[in-house]
């Protein structure tokens, strides 16, 4: 498994094409040579090619603008052609879909020829779960039903929402590792009452998250390729977190081929 940076965690450095090119320096520099493109600022797909070229990077899923998913979905491909990228992201249900059964529904109909395009162009199509989709409907999950509704999507599984949503992530893990290449990595820990207690993301390996047991179980599964650091929010500058996640997975990896 390769330890790859999720470039929303920086996104407010990657709104033009200096900043994305000096985001990337500074990725590569921590010890990344993985990233999955997200929420970057305009810049032409064969620029961001030449970017990621000239610091050894490799963008290995992208998240894309859910309605260029409907209305342009052949350029979408392209441009995954053109930077080397053979995984299309949806990084969320859009909100009109969201809160019911009814609405999974008409999402699953509405992207479903979408998928179709970017298999039949011999790519793959992920999905990125938060907590919203595990409102159950019956003894399923809306994420359980879209799945089993949409076979030709893979899960971009994040262990923070499937959490968050009430789920057990080695559980998710052990179900679907067949339809999974890439998974996100946040962690959770509990703010102190005199700072204003409650729920915050921090580095991977630093909070109360049972991440050595989630990274055991991507390892067994020989499918997931990919582990993508993600921090929504973070205490202090961005690029020290991810650093520090870095630095906490590599020290685990190490650990794990020493045990």
């Amino acid at each position: 498994m390769n330890i790859g940076a999720q470039l929303y965690t920086v996104r407010d450095f990657t709104q033009t094409e200096a900043g994305i090119a000096s985001t990337l320096q500074k990725v590569r520099e921590i010890g990344y040579r993985f990233v999955h493109c997200s929420r970057l600022g305009p810049i032409d797909p064969r620029r961001l090619r030449d970017l990621l070229d000239q610091n050894q990077l490799q963008c290995v899923v992208t998240h894309t603008d859910p309605e260029r998913l409907l209305t342009d979905i052949e350029g979408v491909i392209e441009e995954h052609r053109v930077i080397a990228c053979d995984s299309v992201g949806l990084s969320m249900m859009p909100e009109r879909y969201r809160g019911s059964l009814e609405g999974l529904r008409a999402m699953i109909r509405d992207y479903t020829p979408s998928v179709r395009a970017v298999v039949d162009a011999g790519l793959s199509f992920h999905y990125h779960n938060h907590d919203i989709e595990f409102i159950r409907s019956g003894e399923q999950t809306l994420l359980d039903i879209l799945l089993a509704e949409m076979p030709d999507v893979k899960l971009m599984m994040c262990a923070f929402w499937v959490q968050v949503g009430g789920g057990d992530p080695i559980d998710w893990i052990q179900r679907y590792s067949h339809r999974m290449r890439h998974v996100h990595l946040k962690d959770m820990a509990t703010r102190a009452a005199d700072v204003g207690c409650g729920r915050i993301m921090t580095p991977v390996l630093s909070g109360n998250m049972n991440y050595r047991g989630i990274i055991k179980a991507c390892a067994k599964t020989k499918t997931i390729e990919n582990l993508l650091v993600e921090q929504d929010e973070c205490d202090g500058d961005p690029f020290d977190c991810l650093k520090v996640s870095f630095d906490n997975l590599a020290a685990l990896f190490q650990a794990m081929r020493l045990s």
